[in-house]
């Protein structure tokens, strides 16, 4: 490199799902994380400066970890989406009958799963039923009034206001007549209320039977902490719905029939944590 000012600029390369690094306008590699780490992989012309490069890299992305982890999250989703599109514009009408939106790793038979997962294999990979594809751009290929049932479980909470109001359109444009979407959501309002109300059973059950705190520090097990760690999830939710507000943006987005409902042992997540912090809304065309 010269003596000139050293420029840096972090360019997305969407067609390649990559993240690169120019310097004073020369792409010199691309990033990557594993394990929490950004790491530099350099282009081949620039291997020679690999021992300059690493300590300046690493004093340059020591203060921006979660900038560059939310860069390396999203430089994948053009790629991935374009193929989660063609894939399920392929696939048969029958696979796509029950959806599992946001499915994470609850991966089930016999529903099409659909999740954004970056490190993933693009497209559909047909023996776990699952469809790599960034629900944030709404729904991937599925007709009107062809799908039985949408189900998901503590996901529209991660999306914005308006990327949930849209999804809930496309479902209901989706739905058949007779097809039902089922939410299984957090329940803040009950954290909320047992926070003002300082009852400290619910708080030990929290920290102590489901472990919710146990990535903090001793100190930090507070109530306070407890209702970051529930708004929040790691910085990862982006709107708080409660059984009120869902309903009416239900309805807003053209379902007749908004209803609560009891915990369904076939059809929620199982898991005990899931069960004593969610609240369940059925909505119907």
């Amino acid at each position: 490199m010269s003596d000139e000012p050293v420029k840096v600029w972090l360019a997305m390369d969407p067609e390649q799902g990559q993240l690169r690094l120019l310097l004073n306008r020369v792409p010199v590699g691309t990033l990557t994380a594993a394990a929490g780490q950004v790491t530099l992989s350099l282009d081949p012309e620039y291997a020679q400066l690999h021992n300059d490069l690493t300590g300046y890299c690493a004093a340059l992305f020591a203060n921006m970890p979660d900038t560059l982890r939310a860069a390396l999250y999203e430089a994948p989703g053009f790629v991935i989406n374009s193929a989660g599109r063609d894939a399920a514009a392929a696939m048969a009408p029958d696979l796509k009958r029950r959806v599992h939106l946001g499915c994470g790793p609850d991966i089930r038979p016999g529903w099409l799963n659909i999740d954004f997962q970056p490190g993933a294999a693009p497209g559909y990979n047909a023996g776990r039923s699952f469809l790599n594809y960034d629900l944030r751009q709404g729904l991937p290929e599925l007709e009107d009034r062809s799908v039985d049932m949408f189900f998901s479980s503590h996901f529209f909470e991660h999306l914005r206001h308006e990327e949930g109001m849209n999804l809930m359109r496309q479902c209901r444009a989706a739905l058949r007549d007779d097809g039902v979407a089922r939410f299984q959501m957090p329940d803040f309002k009950g954290t909320f209320r047992a926070y003002v109300d300082d009852d400290q059973p619910f708080l030990e059950t929290a920290v102590s039977t489901h472990k919710i705190l146990d990535h903090m520090p001793d100190y930090a097990r507070n109530y306070a902490d407890l209702v970051s760690r529930s708004v929040y999830e790691f910085y990862t939710h982006k709107y708080v719905w409660d059984p009120e507000n869902l309903s009416k943006a239900l309805l807003a987005a053209g379902f007749s029939d908004v209803q609560e409902a009891p915990y369904d042992t076939e059809l929620d997540h199982p898991s005990a944590l899931r069960r004593d912090y969610s609240y369940y809304l059925v909505a119907r065309p």
